[in-house]
């Protein structure tokens, strides 16, 4: 499944038909996860890992974060780690 990286942008793909709604920029999951959450759903060990990836997604511009909360930016982008 493309990593760790791989992991997590598909586990905040499959969040945004369950607690995603349309925002200006983007699309808010209105739900707060933490990165011990993200860590656990994804099978990654530790939270250090999800924060390094998630540096890595706001960096590309892929999401940010608005009061603890993920912004999608480019949905496409976490689109491709989806396995058909």
């Amino acid at each position: 499944m493309n990593g760790k990286n791989g992991a997590v942008c598909a586990f905040i793909y499959q969040l945004i038909p369950l607690f995603g709604r349309e925002v200006n920029n983007g699309i808010l999951i209105d739900f707060q996860v933490t990165n011990d959450d993200i860590a656990g759903f994804c099978g990654i060990s530790t939270r250090n890992s999800v924060n390094r990836i998630l540096r890595g997604l706001r960096e590309e511009n892929v999401i940010t974060m608005v009061n603890q909360k993920i912004v999608v930016l480019d949905k496409d982008y976490l689109k491709q780690f989806i396995q058909a």
